[in-house]
């Protein structure tokens, strides 16, 4: 990646940190509630369910559906724009939150079974990659490699340099 290359965006929210934190050490978290016990994405000050201010993060199997996908053809961002098309999909959780993720290019057509992982982009914030459930899930996928969008995208948090 040449020092002129434009990185993924950066802005997120303050509460959108814990994801970050996260995806730093290698880790899946989502906010739980400790009152409601809901599991919520996105990271939220309050609870959706019940209001509640006491959210904790906390690991989460990443494991759910991917119930539908998307390419996308067209962006306003400079990263993104100069590597379309970029493949998008919508992930319900076995915990709970759907939410939108990246989509490794093992992963099969929607429906089909997923799991979240969180890694680290270039600009330092946490990016969700979903990558095919089961035994043959392999470090090759997890790490990215295999899928040229996706190994530019992320970093290994234990190097802290990106590849």
């Amino acid at each position: 990646m040449s020092a002129t290359a434009p990185l993924p965006p950066s802005e997120r929210s303050r509460v959108g940190r814990g994801l970050t934190a996260a995806a730093a050490r290698g880790c899946f978290e989502l906010q739980v509630c400790t009152e409601c016990g809901r599991v919520q994405y996105p990271p939220r000050e309050a609870c959706h369910h019940c209001l509640s201010v006491e959210l904790k993060w906390q690991p989460q199997s990443g494991k759910g559906e991917l119930i539908s996908e998307t390419r996308l053809h067209h962006s306003y961002e400079a990263y993104f724009r100069n590597r379309l098309p970029w493949r998008l999909g919508m992930v319900r959780l076995d915990c709970g939150p759907t939410l939108i993720t990246h989509l490794h290019a093992s992963v099969l057509p929607a429906p089909c079974r997923v799991r979240i992982v969180a890694r680290l982009d270039h600009s330092g914030q946490a990016a969700l990659v979903a990558i095919p459930e089961g035994p043959e899930t392999s470090e090759r996928a997890v790490d990215m490699s295999g899928d040229p969008h996706l190994q530019e995208l992320t970093c290994d948090p234990g190097q802290g340099e990106p590849r």
